[in-house]
């Protein structure tokens, strides 16, 4: 499905790709923010606290743009002295 979106806005700015992505249905089941109905801190009827679910964010910062790796400009990762990420 990501890919399709994708293939449709090849040529489409960075934040109209992250846009459409960020709405569709399949990220909404995937990262569990479909359906969740914590949108900020605070107590709920029941007395329990609730917290916003962090995964979406998590995940787009992760995947969508900065990455798990330190990078170079160039794309390249930068390794330790070790030669590990």
């Amino acid at each position: 499905y990501y890919y399709d979106i994708f293939v449709k806005n090849a040529f489409a700015t960075y934040r109209d790709v992250l846009k459409r992505v960020a709405f569709s249905s399949n990220m909404g089941r995937q990262l569990s923010h479909s359906g969740s109905t914590s949108v900020r801190t605070g107590m709920d009827a029941s007395g329990v606290m609730r917290f916003p679910d962090e995964n979406y964010a998590r995940e787009v910062m992760q995947l969508e743009t900065i990455g798990l790796e330190l990078m170079e400009m160039d794309g390249t990762v930068i390794l330790d002295r070790m030669g590990l990420p």
